[in-house]
């Protein structure tokens, strides 16, 4: 019999906080689950917590990589491993509370032509959760309304067979996560779940806080947009065309909010002169319509 979701914790250098992890997952509702912990060389006792509470569930595995393969590599090498239906991530500094994996389940049981269900940061939204997009309808949704993708790994569901059609993570730094959903929501609909089904905890080595360290993430960000919009055949060109003005306007403007912050002209200035912007496109982000 299948397992229906395989739990992959990826760890590096995560001691002080994964044992709450593990333990949030296995006070799950929903006990129909492998949990794989991979761990990218860790140089802490992440490990050994991670044993220790393996020893005591068969459910668990435990994997060390032979070499430190980074974030994203790190995520495909569990998912390798993975037998499940469903691929839920956790990252090693979150927790799951434990009507969520339930939730989230059971979203896409009710919805299987959908390859992936993000839970939303929306509170009362038009429509009730749990909500399905068709491709054209999401892409519309990206481009002009509200974004149903602005979330990380660890708010996903994703069934098995789809991650693996689409060749998983393509590790491209810090937009990895965006970078797949969007693959996922060109060729299947997508599912959006009620928000705060998992607790991201806050702390200066997490990920997003290096993230918001690092001003060329603006321009990794654009990009990705871009190449994204162009590859896309779920928009006619004239809605390409008025996205792409969109999506320039609002990166000029970022750019400029850089630029004006002490001490970060120059760092803007570099980043405009590797964005593609057009000084014309840039003077755009000054006008408000």
């Amino acid at each position: 019999m299948q397992t229906f979701v395989s739990i992959l914790v990826t760890v590096y250098n995560r001691e002080p906080y994964l044992g709450e992890t593990l333990k949030s997952i296995l006070a799950s509702s929903f006990d129909d689950f492998e949990l794989i912990i991979t761990d990218d060389c860790s140089g802490d006792g992440s490990m050994m917590i991670a044993s220790e509470i393996a020893s005591n569930d068969p459910r668990i595995m435990v994997h060390v990589n032979n070499k430190n393969l980074g974030d994203y590599g790190n995520r495909n090498q569990a998912a390798s491993f993975a037998k499940g239906k469903y691929l839920k991530y956790l990252d090693a500094d979150d927790l799951i509370y434990r009507h969520s994996l339930a939730t989230m389940v059971e979203a896409m049981e009710k919805f299987p032509e959908a390859a992936l269900a993000l839970s939303q940061n929306v509170i009362d939204p038009d429509q009730p959760y749990p909500r399905l997009y068709q491709p054209q309808e999401f892409f519309r949704e990206h481009y002009f309304g509200k974004s149903p993708i602005g979330v990380g790994p660890s708010a996903s569901i994703i069934r098995r067979e789809c991650f693996d059609a689409v060749g998983g993570f393509s590790g491209r730094q810090f937009v990895g996560d965006t970078e797949l959903w969007m693959k996922l929501a060109e060729r299947w609909p997508i599912v959006t779940l009620p928000p705060a089904l998992v607790w991201w905890r806050r702390h200066p080595g997490q990920q997003m806080q290096l993230e918001l360290k690092r001003p060329e993430v603006l321009n990794l960000r654009y990009q990705l947009e871009l190449d994204t919009l162009n590859s896309t055949q779920h928009l006619t060109q004239d809605n390409k065309q008025t996205a792409q003005h969109r999506l320039t306007k609002i990166h000029a403007r970022r750019l400029l909010s850089l630029g004006l912050k002490g001490r970060q002209l120059r760092t803007a200035c570099r980043l405009f002169g590797k964005s593609g912007l057009t000084i014309s496109e840039l003077l755009r982000g000054f006008r408000k319509s």
